[in-house]
């Protein structure tokens, strides 16, 4: 009994568990299992993410969260109409205040770079150049900030988006995802796993903050709700011709089948990237580049010695789970239908 339970494990547990969506859909209503499923597959996604991290290279990310978030913010700038008002209130402000960040930056490299000679007088330069920068910033981005949150702030209060498909914010959530996993695997990747774990997990609660509280840019606590979807919606499905017909043949009410329909159009768009992410996933796996991973994560010491830079194939992996996980967070915003920050802890996304 143990040997077929070891052999067709995966079979078995995957029956299980439909058998109690279909148990759910009995007792309570079709729309309840599938709103499940939906979630289920929406967290197979981010699992898989996670699992590239942990099963690839034995890299233990617990800031989860904070790429959810990243993926769920991309669908909010990416999504939503820009709002107009506010550009103008306040638009200019923020985007000097982005390009005085940017030149305060990379003025500080190049001066880090070209006085190599001065070393006293080297850290006291940088930090002017901070100084000067950042006051500048406050200077242009505060008045900007508090122009924009004063545009009518219980509906706007903040910049808006760019008023694109909402489908289009899935790979940007994971781009976000991964560019600030980059910045992350710089830093921390050097640390041991016990210390890149805590490492994550405080990028991400800043991350997370900073989400919070830019309400220019998100309306912080205050939610983001309305964003546009990708599939029907149910009052326009309950008032087609043929939807009526459809659903009278089944002997369903018109909202009851409206409701399911829309639920059955997410499950198949996150079955399909499912199905996409899980197909790349098994082809790197069984490439030599998945085999090199393998090596270097059962053995860091013996694949560095055989000259493979152990560093730099954990960045990889930790980008590559990182953007899996971001745009699993912008389909979690997309199914929601809002962006609520106050949303991401730990308890549910690690």
């Amino acid at each position: 009994m143990h040997a077929l339970y070891s052999q067709y494990r995966n079979q078995i547990l995957f029956g299980l568990m439909a058998g109690l969506l279909i148990l759910v859909a009995v007792i309570q209503s079709p729309s309840v299992a599938l709103t499940i499923l939906n979630l289920c597959l929406i967290s197979a996604i981010m699992s898989l993410g996670v699992n590239i991290q942990w099963g690839y290279a034995g890299l233990f990310n617990v800031g989860v969260m904070g790429f959810a978030a990243l993926g769920g913010l991309a669908g909010v700038l990416v999504s939503m109409p820009p709002v107009s008002e506010a550009w103008q209130a306040g638009g200019f402000g923020i985007l000097l205040g982005l390009l005085i960040t940017v030149g305060t930056v990379v003025a500080c490299l190049m001066a880090w770079s070209s006085i190599k000679h001065l070393t006293r007088y080297r850290y006291w330069i940088i930090a002017g150049i901070i100084v000067v920068g950042y006051t500048l910033l406050r200077l242009f981005f505060d008045p900007g900030v508090d122009a924009i949150e004063a545009i009518d702030p219980s509906v706007t209060g903040y910049l808006g988006g760019l008023g694109l498909p909402i489908v289009l914010a899935w790979p940007v959530g994971a781009l976000f995802a991964a560019g600030v996993a980059f910045v992350i695997g710089k830093i921390a990747l050097g640390l041991r796993s016990d210390y890149l774990a805590i490492a994550t997990l405080g990028i991400s609660e800043i991350i997370i903050f900073f989400i919070k509280n830019e309400e220019w840019l998100t309306r912080g606590v205050k939610n983001v709700n309305g964003l546009p979807r990708p599939v029907p919606y149910e009052i326009d499905l309950q008032q087609a011709q043929w939807f009526q017909e459809w659903a009278l043949a089944l002997g369903l009410p018109v909202d009851d089948a409206s409701a399911m329909f829309v639920k059955i159009c997410y499950a198949l768009l996150f079955i399909a990237v499912i199905g996409v992410l899980l197909w790349f996933s098994e082809t790197a796996l069984k490439s030599p580049w998945g085999r090199m991973m393998r090596a270097i994560r059962d053995n860091e010491t013996a694949a560095a010695a055989m000259g493979k830079d152990v560093t730099w194939q954990h960045l990889r992996v930790f980008i590559l789970g990182s953007a899996v996980i971001g745009l699993a967070g912008a389909m979690l915003t997309t199914l929601d239908g809002q962006f609520t920050p106050v949303g991401y802890n730990p308890l549910r996304f690690t």
